[in-house]
């Protein structure tokens, strides 16, 4: 969890807690996990790019759960 702090500080026992019970949201949870394990990248390593964007889209992804519930539909087309 040492990795949430930083962007996460205010949502870490939320965060536990759904982790705990939302197996999506531990994969996303340990994805994060695992690239910020990757940081800090020299600037000049290629993939650098990559996992900046890819740390960027998980943290999107777990700001989503820690809306409520109303907002995180809010986003998602139901046209059929």
């Amino acid at each position: 969890m040492n990795s949430f702090k930083h962007n996460f500080g205010d949502h870490l026992e939320q965060i536990s807690r759904l982790r705990s019970q939302d197996s999506a949201f531990a994969e996303i949870c340990r994805d994060y996990e695992t690239l910020m394990e990757l940081m800090p990248l020299d600037a000049d390593d290629p993939t650098i790019e990559d996992v900046n964007e890819s740390l960027a889209g998980l943290e999107q992804e777990i700001r989503s759960y820690l809306e409520p519930p109303g907002d995180r539909d809010a986003g998602i087309s139901t046209t059929q």
